[in-house]
């Protein structure tokens, strides 16, 4: 008889352990570590679970609470029951969804909202990865609307271009913001847990922060560059003088004064650091020089770490053209002055030599 094969989760230490301890998952575990951690599950009375099927979180909430606590899980299937625990069966993203946790909850206000939930994943990462941000987004959305002041939020999200954004959403609405990788959780997944503690309950939220087309799209700073499109020009007369469909360099100096230099990281494919204020810089080190060889190979990071070095290097303000030709007229004068005294030497007397220097005092 030819033995089943068996799926890789069936061969973790911490599958084995949820079947020993009676978990329904080994998921069950990460919540344990992060508890372990951060101690959220240590001081509350009241926690939601969203996406909570198959139960592997709500029966770790129901183990760490008082008896009297009120503890509510929520997905799209049936949840098996819990003893002391609500379920409700219903879409997160949903006003109706909303309205039975609220019920469930008499009104009161959640100290902790819980959310391990997924996409369906099929293969296609990119899209896969946009689907749990949104979906992060949306408990987040949900979290704002029943957590109480103080409250704590912690989400499963993947690392992906959208990340730093949904940190970023996290900062404006808790006190503190940790992200970590429990040991429950494989190496080889993508996913990290934040955990947010002290939610500042603001009496207005500007719906763009909870929007993905508004968050996940580009942004002032650094991060702009890697998701800003730079608007490509059409050539309908031939290509402008200088410009070559395969490369085309620029100066450092062009780059580093520029007051658009994401734009010219996009036009351009090499840097060229000729200039001595640039090539002699502290900052420009054989690192950097290495970047501005080939700019078209280089990823988000590098992109980052080029318009970082652009600012220390950046040449103080260039003198007025007024000034330079007022200058300019000066050292004239006094070339012509200094001729006139080579020739005075041989022409005039002392007496005409200190007329003269009281002249030019």
């Amino acid at each position: 008889m030819v033995k089943k094969a068996k799926g890789k989760h069936r061969l973790d230490k911490f599958y084995h352990l949820a079947k020993e301890q009676g978990f329904r998952s080994r998921a069950a575990f990460k919540l344990i570590q992060l508890n372990r951690q951060f101690h959220f599950l240590d001081r509350c009375r009241s926690v939601l679970d969203l996406c909570a099927a198959p139960g592997g979180w709500l029966q770790v909430a129901q183990k760490a609470l008082p008896v009297s606590s009120l503890i509510i899980g929520i997905d799209l299937v049936p949840i098996r029951a819990v003893r002391g625990v609500k379920t409700i069966v219903g879409d997160i993203t949903t006003q109706k969804a909303r309205q039975a946790i609220k019920k469930e909850a008499s009104g009161d206000l959640i100290e902790c909202v819980l959310h391990d939930g997924a996409p369906n994943v099929g293969g296609a990462w990119s899209s896969e990865a946009y689907s749990q941000s949104a979906l992060v987004l949306e408990a987040l959305r949900l979290a704002t609307d029943v957590l109480g002041p103080k409250g704590t939020f912690v989400t499963k999200i993947f690392r992906s271009k959208d990340y730093n954004a949904l940190l970023y959403a996290f900062k404006q609405l808790f006190d503190k913001v940790e992200a970590t990788k429990p040991a429950a959780s494989r190496n080889t997944s993508a996913e990290i847990f934040v955990v947010c503690l002290g939610y500042k309950a603001p009496a207005k939220i500007d719906p763009r922060l909870l929007d993905p087309k508004h968050l996940f799209k580009a942004t002032l700073g650094p991060d702009a560059l890697l998701r800003q499109k730079v608007k490509q020009k059409r050539f309908r007369e031939g290509y402008e003088d200088g410009l070559s469909s395969t490369h085309k360099a620029m100066s450092a100096a062009a780059f580093v004064a520029s007051e658009e230099p994401v734009e010219m990281l996009g036009r351009y494919s090499r840097c060229e650091a000729a200039a001595a204020f640039v090539r002699g810089h502290k900052e420009t080190t054989a690192e950097i020089r290495a970047l501005c060889s080939d700019l078209q190979v280089l990823g988000r990071s590098e992109f980052k770490q080029l318009l970082k070095w652009c600012v220390p290097c950046c040449p103080p303000q260039s003198t007025s053209p007024w000034a330079l030709h007022v200058l300019s007229l000066c050292m004239t004068t006094w070339v012509f002055f200094a001729t006139c005294w080579c020739w005075s030497d041989m022409l005039l007397g002392k007496d005409d030599m200190q007329h003269v220097l009281m002249l030019l005092q």
